[in-house]
């Protein structure tokens, strides 16, 4: 039987906030333009990501006293043209305001651009073509909260992430569409060297400010 590839792209809902300094109150500032987030990728792409303020892609469904939903963080590299060359995204997930625990979420995503046209690596391929576990336990996004601290108006949340994704061409090769059908049931469902699928690791860290204002009870 054959798998339908499904790729999962950040869609940011809102812009989190960011504060000044952690003393001083953001009546007068935009919090976002102070948001951070650094990112390293290796694998079949070796890049990485240092942003700050507006360059940093947030998602924000809902913010409570508990927990952030539909909170996922990235990053984007753009050429001298302003046109993206590589972003990166952990994906959306519920994540609870407790530090020093490990959450996890679906899976992230790498989108790479260039001459040779677009690549997009996700985690739902990582789990087709590397994926050992069932439960798809490494082809999830990993956060862990290092800092949850209230800073006048504002919250900071202070993070790292981590997470797997992986690349196919399409459509399949008749080698690669054969192999997962004489194969059916096998976890990958599908050989990566057959089907010429290429992975990536990334990780990184995040501080950024969420305006209590938006904050629901």
């Amino acid at each position: 039987m054959r798998y339908k590839k499904i790729y999962l792209p950040l869609m940011a809902c809102a812009m989190a906030a960011c504060s000044k300094s952690d003393k001083e109150k953001a009546n007068d500032t935009d919090p976002a333009s102070l948001n951070s987030v650094s990112v390293v990728v290796e694998g079949e792409v070796t890049q990485s990501i240092n942003q700050r303020g507006k360059d940093v892609s947030v998602g924000l469904l809902k913010f409570t006293k508990t927990s952030v939903e539909g909170f996922g963080v990235g990053g984007t590299v753009l050429n001298s043209a302003g046109k993206p060359v590589l972003s990166t995204s952990t994906g959306l997930m519920a994540l609870q305001l407790n530090t020093g625990v490990e959450q996890s979420g679906v899976g992230g995503s790498v989108t790479v651009e260039d001459n040779a046209g677009k690549k997009d690596f996700s985690g739902m391929l990582y789990y087709l073509y590397y994926d050992t576990d069932p439960g798809q336990k490494n082809s999830k996004s990993y956060i862990t909260l290092n800092t949850v601290q209230d800073t006048a108006n504002l919250l900071k949340l202070s993070g790292e992430f981590h997470y797997n994704a992986a690349y196919a061409p399409t459509p399949e090769s008749q080698d690669c569409v054969l192999d997962g059908v004489k194969n059916s049931g096998r976890i990958p469902a599908y050989n990566p060297d057959i089907c010429g699928a290429k992975k990536v690791k990334v990780t990184g860290h995040f501080t950024i400010y969420l305006d209590k204002i938006i904050q629901q009870k």
